[in-house]
């Protein structure tokens, strides 16, 4: 067959051979083949199990055996469909619905409760119809079956608002008093109670929820931050909250948190960003350019995690840092280590030496308070003094300026 002859595909579609010896079905190259009968292939797509579609941005329409697929009729809404894949494939499918093409492995919950692999195949022809095949792949494991349920939780979690802003108390070591809070991620699920970050963050960040968790977070930080000034207007409180790399160069980040900032009707200096020392480094000559933008708002900005990195070192002056926050494994270890109380001199020295504040993090014995307020650190978090508690509590915390360990001893 010459290069660009037509042939009759399955259910009539046509089908062009171009120059690389490919078939094009009219919806999929189909590598490998130089020629087909269509009986035959017709056979064995059927054979295989699959199914032809035909999607535009409002109705689907599958033609086959529908039962494969767990479906138990060949008309759909679209929106039905979607709300039967994985959260983490609808947004996916969603744009392959508005592109030229689609080849998308996908994971779908049938009306039955059984959940299947799919592979949807197809091209746009023509018109607002996307057309091709839709190919199963099998059934879940069980282990797959637990993270399609996680996932669909942790998706809900985040549209019903059950992600909340928890607030870590910052001490002043020098008097032991309130001087601010750490924003910290925390769900709150329902009958089950607090669900810490490292049981839904990785599982976020997947499904490319990270970046509107911390968006709400920080709005939520800013927000509660201000009324806790006006209940407490002589403290000089200030809030930090974290950003990812990945978020601090998204599109429009600083211009979001600069407008939760400013609504919330913060003075300069009372909200920090904090930035993991190993994250800024993947992309510092970017970044550089973002945290200059917040700084000039009056955002100031925290090194979290200092220690860890290998290069920040000499770019401390290039990013103009406000505060640096020591890793938590040298302010644990540094009582018996004397490595690691160097480690800990060393950056108490550096920053001074940038006009920088230090906050340590990780302090959980008194002991360890009173040696780095004697090596003239500022600040101090950890559960010595509390963990992440609900905004309510750290509402009362700021009401009463309680010193020293906070009670209950929440994490």
């Amino acid at each position: 067959m010459k290069s660009g002859s037509a042939m009759k595909g399955w259910h009539g579609v046509s089908c062009i051979l171009p120059a690389s010896g490919v078939i094009m079905t009219g919806w999929r190259c189909w590598p490998g083949i130089r020629s087909v009968d269509d009986a035959l292939f017709s056979r064995a797509a059927k054979a295989s199990g699959a199914v032809a579609f035909a999607l535009s941005l409002e109705k689907a329409h599958f033609s086959g055996p529908v039962g494969e697929m767990g479906l138990l009729k060949p008309d759909y809404r679209v929106d039905d469909i979607i709300d039967m894949l994985a959260p983490g494939d609808r947004e996916d499918f969603v744009a392959a619905l508005v592109s030229g093409d689609i080849d998308l492995r996908v994971r779908m919950v049938g009306e039955e409760g059984a959940v299947r692999y799919l592979r949807f195949i197809g091209s746009r022809a023509g018109g607002d119809s996307l057309t091709g095949l839709v190919l199963p792949a099998g059934r879940f494991s069980m282990d797959a079956r637990d993270q399609l349920d996680r996932e669909t939780r942790v998706s809900d979690a985040v549209e019903g608002g059950e992600i909340l802003a928890h607030y870590q108390p910052i001490i002043a070591l020098e008097t032991g008093v309130l001087a601010g809070f750490e924003a910290l991620a925390r769900w709150d699920r329902p009958g089950v109670g607090i669900i810490g970050p490292d049981d839904f963050l990785p599982l976020a960040n997947d499904l490319d929820l990270l970046e509107q968790i911390g968006d709400q977070v920080r709005e939520a930080a800013a927000r509660d931050l201000a009324a806790w000034r006006k209940t407490a207007a002589s403290a000089p409180l200030f809030m930090s909250a974290n950003a990812s790399v990945g978020e601090l160069l998204s599109e429009g980040f600083a211009d979001r948190l600069i407008s939760a900032v400013t609504k919330a009707g913060l003075r300069a200096g009372t909200y920090k960003l904090e930035i993991a020392e190993t994250e800024i480094m993947r992309e510092p000559d970017r970044a550089a350019s973002i945290i200059a933008e917040l700084k000039a708002a009056g955002i100031q900005i925290a090194l979290d995690d200092f220690g860890t990195g290998y290069s920040s070192l000499s770019r401390l002056d290039e990013f103009s840092f406000d505060t640096v926050k020591i890793d938590r494994y040298f302010v644990r270890a540094m009582s018996t280590s004397a490595s690691a109380a160097k480690v800990v001199e060393s950056v108490l020295q550096l920053a001074k030496h940038y006009g920088m504040t230090v906050v340590a993090e990780g302090i959980e014995l008194a002991e360890t308070a009173d040696q780095l307020a004697g090596m003239g650190c500022d600040y101090g978090q950890g559960f010595r003094y509390a963990g992440a508690v609900a905004p309510e509590l750290a509402a009362e915390i700021v009401r009463s300026g309680l010193p020293g360990r906070i009670k209950p001893p929440l994490g």
